[in-house]
């Protein structure tokens, strides 16, 4: 009797076992695109994954529609040469689309392809974000501040002072909030319009992202190789804590995240190409998926860029320069 009951039990605890090796184990794309052969300086998404905007490393920054894979225009800061671009960005109507290289900004017309600002900047771009309709443009710097800047008007509506090189940004649609995260292990939150910090948590080393959610009510935060938090902005309380290595050798580095348009979920990726989409409320992780990785270049991806779209499809830009469509 006894010997049956221990094989019983270690029947189950296989069963158990295999079962969370499955519920871990982190599935393909199924679709995917090269849009840069060298890879990517930068990308980023529209907020319904139908379009993206790059800075290729070989040939400067280019708009494509997803649906197609299809190349709209080429964007580059100077006629006859190729433009490294450090971050960019469109705007959450998806009419526009900024570029930023080292002390240069530009505003596009993502209908048209065509220029409609273009300006210099106080220090070397690290991070932008755009609000509504392309109005606004927050600069994250290497000067320890970040700029909220009129970008179609030209002028700095606030400086966000840090003390230190701003890697990250993020602002709500409507103007109400930014969200910086600097090299002294800061995110913090701002109140653009008086231009004061509502809120600042620290996270123990440099900042890799942060993000907002689209109604300003989470903000969300990871170091490098350290901890990712999800907190409350209107309390400023912590809401839920991102695992990023109790089952790893070592922490690995989220480089990405963006929220759901009903807050529900967070879509995170890591510098080792894996993405993740994680419960709010609790930090749990719902599914999981790993970047394609060319045969040649079997290293992994940085995610660059990530996006809901309709129904249960995501999508996600690495930096070895693929588009990867996530269901």
């Amino acid at each position: 009797m006894k010997r049956t009951v221990k094989k019983a039990l270690k029947f189950g605890l296989l069963i158990t076992s295999a079962a969370a090796l499955l519920s871990c184990s982190a599935e393909a794309p199924v679709r995917t695109a090269q849009y840069a052969v060298q890879g990517l300086h930068s990308a980023a998404l529209s907020d319904d994954g139908s379009s993206s905007v790059v800075g290729s490393i070989q040939h400067g920054g280019s708009y494509w529609k997803n649906a197609r894979n299809e190349r709209s225009f080429n964007w580059n800061h100077a006629s006859g040469e190729y433009t490294t671009l450090t971050s960019v960005d469109i705007d959450p109507s998806g009419e526009f689309a900024a570029t930023g290289s080292a002390r240069t900004l530009v505003l596009w017309s993502a209908l048209t392809g065509k220029l409609d600002g273009f300006w210099a900047t106080p220090g070397d771009i690290q991070s932008l974000k755009l609000t509504q309709s392309g109005d606004y443009a927050l600069l994250g710097l290497n000067d320890q501040t970040a700029r909220f800047f009129d970008i179609k008007r030209g002028g700095i509506k606030q400086t966000f002072r840090t003390n230190s090189t701003v890697r990250s940004v993020d602002v709500t649609p409507d103007a109400t909030f930014a969200l910086t995260g600097d090299d002294n292990g800061n995110v913090i939150l701002w109140d653009i319009l008086t231009g004061e910090q509502k809120y600042q948590w620290n996270l123990g080393n440099k900042i890799s992202t942060v993000a907002l959610s689209a109604d300003g009510k989470y903000a969300f935060g990871a170091a490098h190789l350290g901890a990712a938090k999800i907190w409350s902005t209107l309390t400023g309380v912590e809401l839920s804590t991102i695992d990023t290595g109790s089952l790893k050798y070592r922490n690995v580095t989220i480089s990405q995240a963006v929220f759901s348009t009903k807050d529900r979920s967070i879509l995170v990726g890591e510098a080792n190409g894996r993405v993740s989409l994680i419960q709010t409320s609790t930090g749990v992780v719902q599914k999981e998926w790993d970047l394609y990785a060319a045969k040649n270049r079997p290293s992994g991806s940085n995610v660059l860029a990530l996006a809901y779209a309709l129904g249960n499809r995501y999508y996600a830009i690495g930096s070895n320069g693929y588009l990867n469509v996530l269901e």
